[in-house]
């Protein structure tokens, strides 16, 4: 455990803070977006379909706000990605939580479609990858 802890770098048990609300948030519709806290993201990531597992680790990587075009480019049927992404969610939380916020496009071909999840997920999502927060 130390060496991860080294790895990571962190000492043993210091949380890490919350990552906060930046402008890159500004014309994303986040009501009612989950946040998915790293005590649950394993549960949440717990037998995904590889592309939508894929389209996860893409906004782990890029996020927390990601052009959706990244997803299409990556061979991901946003639809069925965002369907999934939502049960999931739903399934965790019991009530009409989304899993991803977005802006206001006009469908696959608008190149200035966004997605995004919340802070708090992201961080999750990058831990959850072993990727640095």
């Amino acid at each position: 455990m130390r060496y991860l802890d080294d790895a990571v770098g962190r000492s043993p048990g210091v949380p890490l803070s919350a990552p906060e609300w930046s402008d890159q948030f500004s014309d994303i519709h986040m009501s009612n977006v989950e946040d998915i806290t790293y005590k649950h993201v394993h549960r949440w990531m717990e037998g995904l379909p590889d592309s939508v597992r894929l389209g996860v680790r893409l906004i782990a990587e890029h996020g927390p706000v990601i052009e959706a075009r990244l997803l299409i480019t990556s061979g991901i049927d946003i639809r069925r990605f965002q369907s999934a992404t939502t049960r999931r969610t739903r399934a965790l939380t019991g009530d009409g939580a989304y899993f991803l916020g977005w802006n206001h496009w006009t469908g696959i071909a608008d190149p200035n479609g966004k997605y995004a999840v919340s802070p708090i997920t992201h961080q999750s999502l990058r831990r959850y990858f072993g990727l640095p927060v």
